[in-house]
């Protein structure tokens, strides 16, 4: 199930950036996706979804960015380095 939401987007604002408005629908989404991921709101699947991308388009444009796709506190991960060995 989903669910649609609509806003208005001036002819101006789409001219200034240069983009059509299913462009900006995609930008949105990943801006969108990222930024709750970022905020741990959404999980990497969930987030790659909203973006309307599969995991891994969605951790290389992570990558891309620079952000952090794996946060472990160094201490917890050597931890779980050493538990496994």
């Amino acid at each position: 199930m989903t669910e649609t939401t609509t806003f208005e987007v001036s002819q101006d604002i789409l001219a200034s950036l240069k983009v059509g408005i299913k462009d900006l629908i995609q930008s949105m989404r990943l801006v969108a996706a990222i930024a709750y991921f970022q905020d741990k709101k959404l999980s990497l699947g969930k987030a790659a979804e909203l973006a309307g991308l599969n995991r891994l388009c969605f951790m290389d444009i992570l990558a891309q960015k620079g952000i952090v796709i794996f946060d472990y506190d160094e201490s917890v991960a050597e931890s779980e380095l050493r538990s496994s060995l």
